[in-house]
């Protein structure tokens, strides 16, 4: 079955009406965008549209707009589309500033604006901090934990240096 990708009001004047039709036609007929399948909320008045959403990748985002905004009757667009890059990188910034979370660089992914953390926390007091980090951010829908816990541990070499090492979980018994 598909899924309209569009979202639009239902009290339009016929213009308008138009205008969101062409839209929907050179969007549509794009086919990386298409094929990710976004929900984009899309308002015109009077020739000016307004983009809203999310989708998968910067590039997808700028070639939407241009695609919109080359269309005869778009006199201006306005790209509120949110690509997964971009929530990344958002998470990422945010961890970074943090003295618990940084340090142990978890790995950040996105989907439609789900942000998914995978990697080894030192604490689940460091893992819950960045649970909550992340989901602090704006452009974060929803978070994922696979967060694991694995403290660190010393580790002595055969010269004698004392070092950080992560537990294995493994028995090598």
């Amino acid at each position: 079955m598909s899924q309209e990708i569009f979202r639009l009001e239902d009290d339009l004047p016929e213009a308008d009406r138009q205008v969101l039709n062409a839209i929907r036609k050179v969007v549509l007929d794009y086919e990386p965008l298409r094929a990710t399948r976004p929900v984009l909320d899309v308002s015109v008045r009077d020739g000016l549209v307004h983009l809203h959403g999310r989708v998968r990748t910067s590039a997808i985002k700028e070639i939407a707009e241009l695609l919109v905004h080359q269309l005869p009757v778009v006199r201006a667009v306005r790209n509120d589309l949110v690509a997964d890059p971009e929530v990344i990188r958002a998470v990422a910034d945010t961890f970074a500033d943090d003295p618990d979370v940084g340090p142990a660089c978890p790995i950040v992914d996105c989907r439609d604006g789900v942000v998914i953390l995978i990697g080894e926390m030192p604490s689940e007091e460091a893992a819950r901090r960045a649970v909550e980090l992340a989901s602090a951010v704006p452009t974060v829908a929803s978070v994922t934990n696979h967060l694991r816990v694995a403290p660190p541990v010393l580790a002595h070499s055969a010269n004698g240096a004392v070092g950080v090492a992560v537990a294995d979980e493994q028995d090598p018994t």
